[in-house]
């Protein structure tokens, strides 16, 4: 309190609030969603991830069925969601030009250079901790990994929009399908009932299948000996 006038906090050395900060109702919303998103982390950890209601992440997060409903409209949904958020961070390093020219090579580029978020993994293990041969555990992981795919189709669509549109559908599918095969061949190699973290070699062991799929891809799938 300065003579007796109360400093605001968005009026800091005499300064209107920024125009581009978040408001109370956005960050509300970012903390909403952040909060489903952990609760079904926690849930996946304890239960087969197909197993797992929306009523009970919503308890666990804290907030009515509606308001989960407010944010997303199932439980793959949310998994999508997050998927898509530690994608978008990757493809925004890309250069569209880059992009357009040789995609796979600039891709493959890429997470050599920076790698896969160590959370993504994490998800990865807490959704096949117990199990991933069920006909609903399977269903659920294609449907996060086609609604990937349309995710990443739009993002393309979007970096180049003059390509053709064939081009940009089947490179988004081929991309993940690579993806999805690289954590399938990985999830064979890894103890999933090790608590986590995941150690320096477990994480270095998945970049080395991304690397190699992704290498067959750049090249046609022609055999490695041909």
């Amino acid at each position: 309190m300065l003579d007796g006038v109360t400093a605001r906090p968005d009026s800091v050395g005499g300064r209107g609030p920024d125009p581009a900060a978040p408001g109370r109702r956005e960050l509300n919303k970012v903390r909403t969603r952040e909060a489903i998103e952990g609760a079904l982390r926690e849930l996946v950890a304890e239960l087969p991830a197909a197993e797992v209601t929306v009523d009970q992440v919503a308890e666990r997060a804290g907030v009515s069925r509606r308001t989960f409903f407010n944010y997303f409209g199932s439980i793959p949904a949310v998994l999508s969601a997050v998927f898509a958020d530690h994608a978008a961070a990757m493809i925004a390093r890309l250069d569209p030009e880059v992009i357009g020219d040789d995609p796979v090579t600039a891709l493959r580029g890429l997470t050599r250079t920076h790698g896969i978020p160590e959370d993504l993994l994490g998800w990865f293990v807490a959704l096949n901790r117990h199990g991933a041969d069920t006909d609903a555990t399977v269903l659920l992981e294609r449907t996060v990994w086609a609604d990937m795919a349309a995710w990443l189709r739009e993002r393309l669509h979007e970096a180049l929009p003059e390509a053709d549109p064939l081009f940009v559908a089947t490179l988004a599918s081929a991309v993940m399908s690579c993806f999805q095969a690289t954590e399938e061949a990985w999830l064979k190699d890894l103890d999933t009932d090790r608590p986590e973290p995941l150690s320096p070699a477990d994480i270095t062991r998945f970049h080395d299948h991304l690397d190699r799929a992704l290498g067959l891809l750049a090249d046609g799938w022609r055999s490695p000996s041909a």
